[in-house]
């Protein structure tokens, strides 16, 4: 090849070289301020605003925080799958635990009713993460709401629609308690439980969400006004489904939930199963008034996930 064609060839990819260079600088240039744009209005919890600056980033750039504000704002507008290929493309592409995003991932799949994914994804979740606190109450409420909606006729629609409603039609104050924490608003944001009031047949919860001052009123009417009586019918019942070996294992986790406080004689009697699951469920529901030989029970479980779950709890601390 002669000097002159070598020579036209090295201008070419020169020429080539910076043309290339000031479109990925433009690219470049325009992602940075369709990031910055993304992340003012994430930051004031406007999520679906800016979903159209997040999918440009996410077309150059998918960032961890970048996919997980995208599903926030899927989350928020109840477009579930799309929320769960986010979530998941969050956790897959950081090389740090994305703790928030696994956990939203759970709470996606349970407001899908699809309890069995939920339920393995938050217990492999509980193990990896052992002691963590929301892990651990994400994991039981997987289990409480299967069992409620299977068992109990509880409205399914109390789980799908994260929206206040104007009432709630219930039974216990389990039921209460599994609205109150699926319950968000327009930022996503949960609420936080001030006082509660009983009025006749209804009870009603005085809540506020994340960074707000108004209060909001949760209300609940109830289908019989002797809560007693109805936490009797619901410890039988859940009884009877926890002793039943062919249901499935959230299932039973979820009558067993159903049936706390346990007194120490239950615990060391539950501590006798052979369900790794059973025993871990038992031994996060420990509480002050429990007796330093059944919180030891549960410190010398078989168990390397029981044994680290109560390294880090407060209660065996004490």
């Amino acid at each position: 090849m002669s000097k002159k064609k070598i020579q036209l060839q090295y201008l070419f990819l020169l020429v080539f070289s910076i043309l290339l260079s000031g479109q990925i600088t433009a690219q470049s240039e325009e992602t940075r301020t369709n990031w910055t744009a993304a992340k003012d209005l994430c930051n004031e919890d406007k999520y679906q605003k800016a979903k159209p600056y997040l999918l440009k980033v996410y077309a150059e750039m998918p960032r961890p925080l970048c996919c997980y504000w995208l599903a926030m704002a899927y989350d928020i507008e109840e477009k579930r799958d799309s929320a769960i290929f986010y979530y998941g493309k969050c956790i897959k592409n950081s090389r740090k635990p994305q703790l928030a995003a696994l956990d939203n991932l759970i709470r996606v799949h349970l407001r899908q009713l699809d309890f069995e994914t939920a339920y393995i994804i938050a217990w492999d979740a509980l193990t990896k993460n052992p002691g963590n606190e929301v892990f651990i109450e994400e994991f039981k409420e997987v289990c409480l709401w299967a069992y409620f909606i299977k068992h109990l006729g509880f409205h399914k629609h109390y789980l799908t629609s994260t929206k206040l409603h104007k009432e709630y039609q219930v039974k216990t104050i389990t039921e209460q308690s599994l609205i109150i924490k699926n319950i968000r608003n327009e930022g996503g944001q949960h609420l936080h439980v001030g006082n509660r009031q009983h009025k006749g047949h209804h009870e009603i919860w005085k809540c506020r969400f994340n960074h707000s001052k108004k209060d909001i009123e949760v209300k609940f009417h109830l289908h019989d006004h002797n809560l007693d009586k109805q936490i009797e019918i619901q410890h039988e019942k859940a009884k009877k489904v926890y002793n039943n070996k062919e249901e499935a294992i959230h299932i039973r986790l979820g009558a067993l939930m159903a049936l706390t406080p346990f007194t120490d004689k239950q615990v060391l009697d539950l501590l006798a199963s052979d369900k790794e699951e059973v025993r871990l469920c038992t031994c996060s529901e420990l509480n002050s008034a429990t007796s330093k030989k059944v919180k030891k029970a549960c410190m010398n479980d078989a168990s390397e996930h029981i044994k680290a779950m109560c390294e880090k709890l407060d209660i065996y601390q004490k």
